[in-house]
């Protein structure tokens, strides 16, 4: 195995220079509104050229029409030949034909029946779990075709030539703390540190990294007003989408940085840029879980192709 240790916590506090990404492809999936929204402003800021998908086709034009280098492609996530043309309709409108970046965005959240309560007397009714389609099926096709797009451009072999490339998965604070009532989301979340810790390790064979934003409470349309006025009234401070959209430009910016998982939060916790890394991914001061990881790593198969 090659290209991953563990490097400690991003110094998220430390300048960073976006002058690499100017001209890149990005694709964002669930762009077109909240938080994917402030990733494409922030990757067009930065002078990347971004293929918008989403399924709110009246938001998503508007977007495309306002910034330059966009460009919105209808894409239904769950939807495995939606996505493969995403990615097509991306090649087609990057400059060199390459794809850099994706950032698996799209995602939902619902009222979760695997928690509800049928009732007294009540057989068990069979849970909608649409939203494990969006949030973790969807998110393997996008991780699928990043990887397929990201090792055709850059090769098989490790080279000089290979050009940076970085797959950026959604977590959440559901991705490491308790969140009551809300076991597929959760589940959704947390699979996606699972993603990434399957994937960090190859990665950079490819010339590919891959990382995890995790945001916090964040005014978007994901929830109800309902209850987001009920977190605002108990004292919770949100995180800001802008914030979201600068701790992308850090990851980005800086080829380093693999196999992290930045969280976006309130300023209380992280003061003047709203984001930190938790260190979360790795248990530097385990001995034991070191040395099972590596055992892990020695039995890890060898010949299953492209992804050992």
């Amino acid at each position: 195995m090659q290209g991953y240790t563990h490097s400690g916590p991003v110094d998220c506090n430390k300048p960073f220079d976006v002058g690499n990404i100017k001209g890149k492809t990005a694709i964002v999936t669930g762009g077109a509104n909240g938080i994917g929204e402030a990733y494409v402003r922030a990757l067009v800021a930065a002078g990347a050229r971004v293929c918008i998908g989403d399924l709110d086709v009246e938001r998503g034009s508007k977007l495309a029409q306002e910034l330059h280098g966009t460009k919105f492609i209808s894409c239904d996530i769950t939807q495995w030949n939606d996505q493969v043309h995403l990615f097509r309709e991306a090649v087609t409108f990057s400059q060199s034909g390459n794809i850099s970046y994706v950032v698996a965005n799209a995602g939902v959240f619902r009222q979760d029946e695997v928690f509800s309560y049928s009732g007294d007397n009540q057989e068990p009714e069979e849970p909608s779990l649409a939203l494990i389609d969006v949030n973790i099926k969807g998110a393997l096709y996008t991780a699928k075709l990043a990887a397929h797009y990201f090792i055709r451009q850059n090769g098989q072999q490790i080279s000089p030539k290979q050009e940076d490339t970085c797959l950026v998965l959604i977590g959440s604070g559901a991705a490491f703390l308790d969140c009551p009532r809300a076991p597929q989301y959760c589940a959704s979340k947390w699979a996606m540190r699972g993603i990434m810790h399957s994937l960090r390790r190859t990665a950079s064979f490819y010339g590919s990294r891959v990382n995890i934003i995790s945001p916090w409470y964040v005014k978007t349309n994901i929830l109800s007003d309902d209850v987001f006025a009920h977190v605002s009234k108990v004292g919770v401070e949100f995180a800001q989408a802008e914030d979201a959209g600068q701790c992308l430009l850090r990851i980005l910016s800086d080829v380093s940085i693999n196999g992290h998982s930045l969280f976006v939060s309130g300023r209380k916790w992280a003061p003047n840029i709203g984001y930190m890394d938790l260190d979360l991914e790795d248990y530097p001061a385990n001995a034991l879980i070191q040395e099972i990881q590596e055992d892990q790593m020695k039995s890890a198969p060898v010949s299953l192709g492209l992804f050992v």
